[in-house]
């Protein structure tokens, strides 16, 4: 069995990638349980690096044909073929100058090692792994474990069942882990001619736009390799395979470990693991440091998010406010009607009921406005209650955040701190929860129907008072003996008119239009105090709600985000290790580039 000899700075090369890995898996291992696991895949990575295989690893679908696959590029019916789901062990295939047809088990049994001289160069090793889509969850973790350790991944397709959900799940982890992928589509003499154009052209694009990746993609068919006759192995030269399409694949192989020794591709392969690592840890640190910052980030935050809520109030509010004008333009115009209708010489003739007027009034003039300012009370009133919930849910939600990541640091040699923290984010959260349960309650809406209803009520009685004031002070003046003290008291104020009707018709017309003046005064005058009145209960609504959100975030919020500098400045210590990691990647990668390798 031969692995790659590695001699000189290429050595050392291999040792400082080695423990370049550790670092990244020891603050991989400072992220809860998802890094903990990260933190055992780093080690395992660099454990490999030690041993220095490189690692092709197959992955697919069951039943895909993975290891007549395998055997195809070996060349050899070494692997069983037709296993079904349920066989739990893993084949692992090592380059050597003998083979073995009778092999090892490692791991408990889990992985079972071949020998064969056709892997395709010494140190490279080929893994058919367990088919994906299975339904034991073993042969998951042995597949995504093998996925992260792997230096070339084979992604074999089955035609018949091009682009599965699970497929396409490995293939994101794949590219994300910073692999590098060759797709195969297997089982292509199951397919028309036309058919299979289609099933690449649909592959193609499924990679291109679901993951944004552009591998080479391969059509061959595994079984009709193994039986048209004389089979090769990777380096053994062309066969009779040329319908197959496994020489094409055979070609890419060979070019690939030629182009670049398979030492080098080792350790740019594990480079790109570690990087994506850092990748992924950076954005976790980064996104953990806009929850815990400085108090005056945090500030400013805080200002940031109830300027936005209280700008959502406003706009509602404005909307609202056109609206309730419209309204009482609408009745406005209503009224100046009724005033014209109504108040007239003919009427001055008899005394007017005012039971009757009031009821003319309500239906002519006010009529349904008060069920239009109900709704659009109500719907504000929603408005404002659906955006605060929205509002409270962010800022509960923003608080649980902070809750798990200092629930997280429990463990750590600051625990206590953490705790006392993590009990004012606890108590914070309960507030604004209590906060949120008001809403399902709120009687906001039905408190400005009724005042509203007070208000139009009012607002009637009052403007026929003063139609049937004017009234009676007109036809006092017409007849001054039967003017009293209590018409001239019904007038409400009306001061301005003649002593006595002077005759002639012109002089009447303009007594009676100076009349109906004073009344339109009286009811522009009573509708705006009721326009504000109503106004000034919205905007009051709003400033209540707007202070609630005001002292939550400064009685409340502040002082726990003051709290969190101690976390704050762990992370950021995280993110300039992570940082320097990264750099030291690239001195990494440009040794590596300029490195001369020699192989055994």
């Amino acid at each position: 069995m031969t692995s790659i000899v590695l001699e000189g700075p290429i050595a050392e090369l291999r040792e400082r990638e080695i423990r370049w890995l550790h670092s990244i898996s020891e603050n991989a291992g400072k992220f809860g349980d998802d890094g903990l696991k990260d933190r055992d895949r780093i080690q395992k990575n660099a454990d490999d690096l030690r041993d220095m295989f490189f690692m092709v690893v197959i992955i697919g679908e069951f039943n895909a044909g993975k290891s007549t696959f395998v055997n195809a590029l070996l060349g050899d019916d070494m692997l069983p073929m037709g296993i079904t789901p349920t066989t739990d062990a893993i084949e692992l295939v090592r380059y050597s100058r003998d083979k073995s047809r009778n092999p090892a088990l490692l791991e408990d049994g889990t992985i079972r090692e071949w020998l064969h001289p056709n892997t395709g160069a010494p140190g490279v090793v080929i893994v058919d792994t367990p088919g994906t889509g299975s339904v034991f969850a073993k042969h998951e973790r042995i597949a995504k474990e093998f996925l992260s350790r792997s230096d070339l991944v084979i992604f074999l397709i089955s035609a018949k069942r091009a682009f599965a959900q699970t497929e396409k799940l490995y293939l994101e982890l794949a590219r994300d882990y910073g692999k590098k992928i060759i797709l195969v589509i297997n089982q292509v003499d199951l397919l028309e001619k036309r058919e299979q154009k289609d099933v690449r052209a649909f592959v193609k694009q499924q990679v291109s736009e679901l993951l944004n990746i552009d591998p080479p993609i391969f059509m061959i068919s595994a079984k009709k390799a193994l039986k048209g006759g004389r089979t090769v192995g990777l380096f053994s030269g062309a066969g009779n395979t040329d319908e197959s399409g496994m020489d094409e694949v055979r070609a890419y192989l060979k070019e690939v470990f030629e182009k670049v020794p398979p030492a080098k591709q080792k350790l740019v392969a594990q480079l790109a693991f570690g990087d994506s690592m850092i990748k992924k840890y950076s954005g976790i640190v980064n996104h953990r440091l806009d929850l815990v910052s400085n108090d005056e980030r945090q500030a400013k935050q805080l200002r940031e998010e109830l300027e936005k809520q209280a700008g959502t109030l406003n706009n509602q509010l404005d909307t609202s406010m056109r609206e309730l004008d419209r309204v009482f333009d609408q009745i406005r115009d209503r009224g100046r009607k009724f005033i014209t209708d109504n108040l007239s010489f003919n009427w001055s003739i008899r005394v007017m009921d005012r039971d009757e007027a009031r009821k003319k009034f309500e239906n002519d003039v006010v009529g349904s406005a008060l069920e239009q300012i109900n709704t659009i009370s109500e719907d504000y009133v929603n408005a404002v209650v659906d955006s605060s919930r929205r509002y409270w849910r962010s800022i509960i939600e923003r608080l649980n955040k902070l809750e798990a990541l200092l629930k997280e640091q429990i463990a750590s040699p600051d625990a206590g701190s953490y705790a006392d923290q993590r009990v004012a984010l606890q108590e914070a959260i309960a507030i604004a929860d209590a906060h949120l349960k008001t809403y399902t309650e709120d009687n906001l809406a039905e408190d400005l129907h009724e005042i509203f209803s007070t208000n139009m009520v009012g607002f009637s009685a009052s403007i026929v008072g003063v139609i049937g004031g004017i009234l009676a002070f007109a036809v006092g003046a017409a007849a001054p003996g039967a003017l009293t003290a209590t018409a001239v008291g019904v007038a409400l104020g009306i001061v301005a008119a003649p002593v006595m009707l002077v005759g002639g018709g012109a002089a009447a017309y303009s007594y009676w239009r100076r009349l109906r003046n004073d009344a339109y005064k009286e009811l522009d005058l009573r509708l705006e105090t009721l326009r504000k009145s109503y106004h000034q209960a919205l905007t009051d609504l709003t400033e209540r709600e707007r202070a609630r959100l005001l002292q939550y975030g400064q009685q409340i919020l502040s002082p726990v985000f003051s709290h969190l500098e101690v976390l704050a400045e762990n992370y950021r210590a995280q993110k300039a290790s992570l940082e320097k990691l990264a750099q030291d990647s690239k001195t990494l990668r440009q040794d590596i580039d300029n490195i001369k390798i020699v192989t055994d």
